[in-house]
């Protein structure tokens, strides 16, 4: 990655040009689509911020699965799958992570993955869930890997990870994301992003464009539509969103920083886990599905079509849905 003092020069000079355009541009309002989304949701306080979150009746057998989003996107992230969900399981529970989608965004806030996993903590208690299985994906593979973490210390002996009543799991599908830090591969624009002074002025730069084609290359084949790229670059920008962009991208160095921690936490659980992978994913490409067969060869892998990437829920709705289902027959 090219960061020397003349590489910085140009990317300077590049900012103030854009700051000159992209400043007086107001960001984008929220469709009707994800007004309807938000319309049928709710918010939860955490520590004085306002949580959205979704709690939905299931007509499936299989209790209550809470769904953990990715980034840089947001609950509606599930929408294409959601009425499969609810044919498996008889309650769904989705929510936008701290700075994510309708949930609210503070500036110069440290985020992190372990707060996130405790504002799921604090929602399921909010709404008297103590057991529950979990979907993830990206981001949230990490938070539901904090999760597993904290249910394996209970289950172990251990004591309690947190002040928080602790979720206990009954299963983990996880989606497309760096449950191993060795094999993802952020993004360019990312690693900018976490460039100390640059990165928070990039972050508010961002344009609709420029969003697009970043956030497209991590798609294979099955493109979003023109209004699903602007749904997302609009909740995205939603309450300054794109302000915060950069310190959410703590997560990347935070993987680093609790490897063994998150790993181990995959290796030592006794729960069914299943990874469902779309193979045309630059952020972890193939070699990632060999390096989970060899580290956790306990656990169950799904490969989609070598045309799915990095959101095989909005991808192959179909095919995602359908692994979960055969995944919860095998659970009783």
């Amino acid at each position: 990655m090219c960061l020397n003092v003349p590489c910085l020069s140009l990317i300077v000079v590049g900012v103030g040009v854009l700051m000159s355009v992209v400043m007086f541009y107001p960001s984008p309002p929220l469709s009707p689509q994800v007004l309807g989304w938000q319309k049928q949701g709710k918010f939860f306080s955490y520590k004085g911020h306002n949580i959205f979150y979704r709690d939905m009746s299931g007509k499936g057998s299989k209790g209550t699965v809470m769904c953990l989003h990715g980034f840089p996107t947001f609950s509606w992230d599930w929408s294409k799958i959601l009425p499969g969900l609810q044919t498996q399981y008889s309650r769904v529970i989705l929510f936008d992570f701290l700075g994510f989608g309708l949930s609210d965004k503070p500036e110069s806030h440290n985020y992190s993955l372990f707060e996130q996993a405790d504002i799921a903590e604090s929602l399921a208690a909010s709404l008297a869930v103590t057991k529950t299985h979990l979907l993830s994906h990206d981001y949230g593979d990490t938070v539901a890997q904090e999760l597993l973490h904290r249910h394996n210390q209970v289950v172990q002996g251990k004591g309690k990870a947190s002040a928080l009543p602790t979720l206990t799991l009954q299963s983990l599908v996880l989606l497309n994301g760096g449950v191993f830090p060795e094999t993802n591969h952020p993004r360019f624009v990312q690693k900018l992003l976490l460039v100390p002074v640059l990165g928070p002025i990039l972050g508010r730069l961002t344009f609709f464009r420029l969003f697009k084609r970043g956030f497209g290359e991590i798609f294979g084949e099955n493109q979003p539509s023109e209004a699903e790229f602007l749904d997302f670059y609009a909740t995205l920008c939603h309450k300054n969103g794109h302000h915060v962009t950069s310190g959410l991208l703590s997560y990347i160095p935070e993987r680093h920083a609790n490897r063994d921690r998150w790993v181990n936490a995959l290796k030592e659980a006794k729960i069914p886990v299943l990874m469902i992978y779309g193979p045309a994913d630059p952020v972890n490409p193939p070699a990632f599905a060999d390096h989970f067969r060899k580290e956790l060869p306990q656990h169950k892998l799904a490969i989609l079509d070598k045309t799915i990437g990095h959101y095989p829920h909005l991808e192959d709705s179909g095919s995602t849905l359908y692994h979960i289902a055969q995944f919860l027959q095998t659970i009783a």
